[in-house]
C-alpha cells in the first residue's frame, strides 16, 4: 500500500480510491484549506514535483510502493493582507466612533443611531479578524502582547454599549464610545498590531 505523510504525519489512505496524484489534492485542500494554508513542497519517492507545471509524475497512476510527502505552512500572505485590512478598519472605525460621539452630544440621536450601528458591525467584524489572526498564528496566551487583555476588554465594553442603549442612556453611550472603546481600539492599532506584523 502507498504511504501518505502530510506535514511529517501519516495518514491512511488507499491508492485505489484516486485515479492519480493530481486527484489526491482536492481531498487534501479540504483539509487544507487554500487561503489560509499554501503547499511547501510535494515529494514522490525523495523527488521534489512541481505543482505548477505538467509534470508527468501527477498523472500517472499511484504505486503500491510511492512514498508521497506533502507539507503545509499557514498562508502568510493572507494573513498579512488581513492584518493590513483590520488596521484600516481601526482607522475607520475611530472616525465614526468620533463622528457619532458628536451626533449624540448635540441630540441628533436618529442619525447617531446609524452612526451606532455602523461601529457595532465595524467592532463584530474586527473580532472575528483578530481571533482569525491570532488562531492561525499563535496562542494569545503565549503572547507578551496584552491580546487576551484587550479581547476581554473589547467584550466587556460591547456588551456596556448595548446595555446603554437598551435603556437609551444618551451620556453613558457618549462615553462609552468617546472614551472606552475609543481607548480599546487605540491600544490595539498602537500595541498590538505593529508588533503582531512584526512577528508576522
Amino acid at each position: 500500500m502507498a504511504t501518505i505523510e502530510v506535514n511529517q504525519q501519516k495518514i491512511k489512505f488507499n491508492e485505489n480510491d484516486y485515479l492519480n496524484l493530481k486527484s489526491l489534492l482536492p481531498k487534501l485542500q479540504k483539509e487544507f484549506p487554500i487561503d489560509q494554508f499554501q503547499i511547501a513542497y510535494f515529494k514522490v519517492n525523495g523527488r521534489n514535483i512541481d505543482l505548477s507545471g505538467e509534470s508527468p509524475e501527477l498523472i500517472r497512476p499511484i504505486s503500491r510502493a510511492d512514498h508521497i510527502e506533502i507539507a503545509f505552512d499557514k498562508n502568510k500572505d493572507v494573513v498579512n493582507e488581513i492584518m493590513s485590512d483590520v488596521n484600516d478598519l481601526i482607522d475607520r472605525l475611530l472616525g465614526k466612533i468620533a463622528q457619532c460621539s458628536n451626533e449624540l452630544k448635540n441630540d441628533e440621536v436618529l442619525i447617531a443611531q446609524v452612526g451606532l450601528g455602523q461601529v457595532i458591525d465595524g467592532v463584530n467584524t474586527f473580532i472575528k479578524a483578530i481571533h482569525h489572526i491570532i488562531s492561525t498564528k499563535f496562542s494569545a496566551e503565549e503572547s507578551d502582547l496584552p491580546i487576551k487583555e484587550l479581547q476581554i476588554h473589547l467584550l466587556s465594553i460591547m456588551k456596556a454599549i448595548s446595555n446603554a442603549h437598551k435603556v437609551q442612556d444618551l451620556i453613558m453611550l457618549t462615553d462609552l464610545l468617546e472614551y472606552e472603546l475609543k481607548d480599546n481600539l487605540t491600544q490595539w492599532k498602537i500595541l498590538v498590531i505593529p508588533n503582531l506584523r512584526k512577528i508576522l
